[in-house]
């Protein structure tokens, strides 16, 4: 099952606003029972907390879900106490509500239940009915400013023709494989993320409430715009995925913030510029619309994939002018650094997802033969200038 939520803005009246408080109060009872007895399964919460909750005016339908969020959120706080990382508060603060049972959508109207025999309508947009109609509605969630709807479909997953390599980086995101190879430009999300430094910086009002508004409202701002952008980018590659019927190929990336920490040895400027570097981003976007297509998406270990020359194999080195560039002295060829980690991403993916029985170095000079590097077609968008991600 594929799984896309639809969001659409909306202004709540008086009845769904007490509805996501209500609801809000439920998730924090069950958060409170299950510290009180040290649980965070499903099973055992609902048996502490299930009566406990007929005390809401609420339709029933919300306990169970109540139940669930609850249940996430312990086990979120868990793994953090468990991985040793900087732990939250579980509590919910501001008032929402989600529920997967008992709603109906009618033509234009989506029909929530509230209390007993009494339900809700929220009217909705073309766009989502238009976007709703074809699959099945799994949930909806509603906050004080929007309402999202889950949709759910059936997807097989396609047999791959080829495979895609993606190398993500600072600057740039380079996606490609033997054929051809995409160079996304990224230096806009670091302005971005600097123009916000400045006007941050910039408030000097004496008033903590008024600085932690501020502060939210610009903050969430650069977040909207750096998930916009990379929209634009995932976009293409899973559309140019499903074109070419390739599987898409990840490094798999851990313990890169632990690199970055303060007592490392590095800068605060340093270390602000890479602990600020969206690299998950990319990934949850893609992986959401690849799954939804029917592409593969596939992660293998980052282990020399700059170290290999994509051509014959061969160990290469840093060019001693550049350290973008690098050099095979073997192949007398100097690549571009982004392109070498691509090209070898892709024939790890391949090599291991479809021959599994290949040992890795020696399936990556295999394939890799075949390739010209001088014929390789290097395409370099800038993505703020470009029409990326205008496909339907």
């Amino acid at each position: 099952m594929a799984i896309k939520s639809i969001k659409q803005n909306f202004s709540p009246n008086q009845d769904l606003q007490l509805l996501m408080e209500t609801f809000k109060d439920m998730v924090n009872h069950c958060i409170r029972i299950g510290l009180e007895n040290n649980c965070s399964t499903l099973k055992k919460l609902s048996l502490l907390a299930y009566h406990e909750l007929n005390q809401y005016n609420i339709s029933s339908s919300y306990k169970l879900n109540a139940i669930s969020q609850a249940c996430g959120r312990l086990s979120q706080m868990k793994k953090d106490i468990k991985k040793g990382r900087k732990v939250k508060s579980p509590f919910v603060q501001k008032p929402y509500a989600t529920n997967c049972y008992s709603f109906r959508i009618n033509g234009m109207l989506h029909t929530i239940p509230y209390k007993k025999g009494y339900r809700i309508n929220i009217l909705l947009n073309h766009h989502t009915v238009d976007m709703i109609s074809e699959y099945e509605v799994k949930s909806f969630t509603i906050t004080p400013t929007s309402l999202s709807l889950s949709v759910k479909k059936e997807v097989s997953e396609i047999i791959p023709e080829s495979a895609v390599g993606i190398d993500r980086n600072l600057g740039n995101i380079t996606v490609g494989n033997k054929e051809k190879v995409t160079v996304y430009s990224t230096t806009k999300l670091g302005i971005i993320k600097n123009n916000t430094s400045f006007v941050v910086a910039s408030f000097k009002r004496n008033d903590h409430r008024a600085r932690k508004r501020f502060y939210s409202k610009i903050l969430n701002r650069r977040n909207r715009r750096v998930k916009q952008f990379l929209h634009k980018i995932s976009k293409d590659i899973v559309h140019n995925a499903v074109k070419t019927k390739s599987m898409i190929v990840f490094e798999d990336l851990k313990g890169i913030r632990k690199l970055y920490r303060k007592g490392n040895g590095q800068g605060n400027r340093h270390r602000k510029k890479m602990n600020s570097w969206s690299f998950y981003e990319l990934q949850r976007q893609v992986e959401y619309k690849a799954r939804w297509e029917g592409i593969p998406v596939r992660f293998v270990n980052p282990r020399r994939t700059s170290k290999l020359c994509p051509v014959c194999g061969d160990r290469i080195q840093e060019d001693m002018y550049n350290r973008r560039k690098l050099w095979c002295s073997n192949c007398r060829k100097s690549m571009d650094r982004d392109v070498v980690a691509s090209l070898n991403i892709s024939y790890k993916g391949w090599a291991r997802f479809t021959h599994p029985r290949c040992a890795t170095d020696e399936a990556m000079v295999q394939e890799p033969r075949l390739l010209n590097y001088n014929d390789l077609a290097i395409l370099k968008v800038d993505v703020a200038k470009s029409t990326v991600g205008s496909n339907p």
